[in-house]
C-alpha cells in the first residue's frame, strides 16, 4: 500500500486523485490522505506534554508505519513547504520512541501543484525528507496552472517509483 499524502484541497487533491488513478490503473494499491482534512492543532511541546499525541497522529503514524512508500503531493507556500505539513511532519516526529522509524528508508515521490513552478517545494520537501532517512525518488511531478503533467510522463514516473520501492 502507497499513501497520498496531501497538503492542500484543491489543485494538489485533483492531482492527488489522477495519481491515484494511474497507480489503479498499474494495478497498485494506493490511499489518499488529506492532511488538511486531519485538522491536527499546531504542534507545541506545552499541548504534547498537557494533552499528548492527537489520537489522528496516532492512527497516521500506524498507517505510515505499514506503508510501502508516500507520495506527497504539496502545494508550495511562500516558495516552501506549507505549515498543514511542516505541522504533521513535527506530531509525528513526536508520535513515538523511534520517529524515524516513520521515515528512514522509507520511499518517498514528491509532487505539486504551484503557481510558481514547484521547484522550492520539492526542494525543500527533498531535503526534509532525505534528513528525516527517506529515499526521495530522483524526479518529481510538477504540474502548474499553465502546465499540466503528461500522462505518459506521469506513468514513467509512477511505475519507476513504484519499481525502485519493492526491491
Amino acid at each position: 500500500m502507497y499513501l497520498i499524502l496531501v497538503a492542500s484541497l484543491n489543485e494538489n487533491m485533483q492531482l492527488a486523485r489522477r495519481i491515484e488513478k494511474n497507480l489503479e490503473t498499474q494495478g497498485v494499491q494506493s490511499q489518499i490522505i488529506n492532511l488538511v482534512d486531519l485538522n491536527i492543532t499546531l504542534y507545541d511541546s506545552s499541548k504534547e506534554t498537557n494533552d499528548g499525541i492527537p489520537s489522528k497522529i496516532t492512527e497516521l503514524s500506524n498507517t505510515i508505519k505499514n506503508a510501502k512508500g508516500y507520495i506527497v503531493v504539496s502545494p508550495e507556500y511562500n516558495y516552501s513547504i506549507p505549515p498543514s505539513l511542516t505541522n504533521v511532519i513535527a506530531w509525528l516526529s513526536r508520535s513515538s520512541e523511534s520517529f524515524r522509524e516513520l521515515f528512514a528508508l522509507k520511499y518517498v515521490q514528491l509532487a505539486t501543484h504551484s503557481g510558481s513552478g514547484g521547484n522550492d517545494v520539492c526542494n525543500a520537501m527533498r531535503t526534509q525528507f532525505s534528513r528525516l532517512g527517506a529515499i526521495v525518488a530522483p524526479r518529481e511531478i510538477v504540474t502548474t496552472p499553465q502546465k499540466e503533467v503528461e500522462e505518459g510522463s506521469l506513468q514513467r514516473i509512477l511505475s519507476q517509483f513504484v519499481g525502485i520501492s519493492q526491491k
